[in-house]
């Protein structure tokens, strides 16, 4: 089988398996968990000789990853991506069926991101292979990526696992093929407002926490205007905020004694959860007093990658010896990148798969995309890594 057959056959393989996130539901039955996928990876690259090994981060969800020593034991490489993917719901595309068709595959995670992960896993597999590595080189494919992180949260988090200082990494996510330096991070908050429950026909002998939180959500959309009038990031833009979900109430003819408010907020470079919390709080508490609380669900660091870094110059001058209009910039999601941030190491993100196609109803990858992600991953591995 050529590269390309194989790549092809790689990909459409994943695709066929079913990794949507459980978020907290803890369901790993299919279509749910990354399990299928976890032992999948770990068979194929225990099959090409590449010892594999298994982090595990909740029951039935796993990393894989699999090690490969360098001349310099002391430094890491981390070459990386995630098993999972976000919901099937609403596809007008079969997800799992990996159909091939205008030259794309078609199927969930196509694009986010089992194509680029198997371009990685081949790249990462025939630079083993050719030996004399300069350091060492680690292939990791997370868990949890489309929710919480966790995967590439623990595995930044014991970096006594492999051997080596972890000094840069390369994630693998569907950038159009840009060498993508810098993205914001999320902090996810939750609202609560408490009330007294009543009897419906008595309204008045209760206190109705949908309404104190109606008052929160207006408030809400006035702290939204307030951040967008504080300096951009000069590529980022400005940070964002939503309330996404609005939950209260049990019975229709009952008072509702509680109700929850989530929040997305989209955040920029050096900022954090606890900042973000404490400014929200205290927004609301100026208007509403006591009356609602706020709390941390989760948050992902942001990923700001200096240009100038060895690293991001000779991925990127890999990808223009495939695509000579190849450019550098940023992007609007989230990644594992800024799980990586608290280390202080370069992480660029650079994929095959383009943005506006990840978690689409009609998710697919262009062959060509893929099969140059998957040149320009061999080029820079072969090549000087700059670490």
């Amino acid at each position: 089988m050529n590269m390309s057959n194989e790549l092809i056959e790689l990909c459409r393989q994943m695709v066929q398996i079913p990794s949507v996130n459980p978020q907290d539901t803890g369901i790993t039955e299919e279509p749910y968990g990354e399990k299928r996928m976890a032992d999948f990876v770990f068979a194929w690259l225990d099959e090409q000789d590449l010892n594999p090994q298994r982090q595990i981060i909740f029951p039935q969800r796993d990393n894989v990853y699999a090690f490969a020593p360098g001349a310099d034991r002391t430094r890491t490489l981390l070459f990386t991506g995630h098993l999972d993917t976000v919901e099937t719901l609403g596809m007008t595309v079969e997800p799992f069926a990996a159909e091939v068709r205008n030259d794309k595959i078609y199927g969930r995670g196509s694009s986010d991101d089992k194509g680029p992960l198997a371009a990685m896993m081949i790249a990462f597999r025939d630079r083993v292979r050719a030996g004399t590595l300069p350091c060492n080189l680690v292939f990791l494919a997370t868990c949890a990526e489309e929710h919480d992180m966790s995967g590439s949260k623990y595995f930044a988090a014991h970096p006594e696992e492999i051997e080596g200082r972890l000094v840069a990494g390369v994630f693998a996510e569907p950038t159009g093929l840009k060498v993508v330096t810098a993205h914001r991070g999320i902090v996810r908050l939750q609202l609560n407002s408490t009330g007294k429950p009543a009897h419906s026909s008595v309204p008045d002998k209760g206190k109705n926490a949908i309404y104190t939180m109606a008052h929160a959500i207006t408030l809400i959309e006035q702290f939204a205007d307030q951040l967008a009038q504080r300096p951009p990031h000069p590529q980022l833009g400005h940070e964002t905020i939503a309330l996404t979900i609005v939950e209260g109430g049990k019975q229709i003819n009952i008072v509702p004694e509680s109700c929850r408010g989530s929040i997305d907020w989209r955040i920029l470079p050096r900022r954090n959860d606890h900042i973000c919390r404490a400014e929200l709080a205290e927004f609301l508490q100026t208007k509403l007093g006591d009356q609602i609380s706020v709390d941390i669900l989760h948050q992902h660091h942001p990923m700001e990658t200096d240009p100038q870094k060895p690293i991001v110059v000779n991925l990127f001058n890999a990808a223009q010896k495939i695509i000579p209009n190849s450019t550098i910039g940023v992007c609007q999601f989230a990644t594992d990148a800024g799980s990586f941030s608290p280390l202080n190491i370069p992480t660029p993100v650079f994929g095959p798969g383009r943005e506006n196609q990840a978690h689409t109803a009609d998710e697919s990858i262009e062959i060509d995309q893929l099969q140059k992600g998957l040149q320009i991953y061999s080029t820079f591995l072969t090549g000087e890594w700059g670490i």
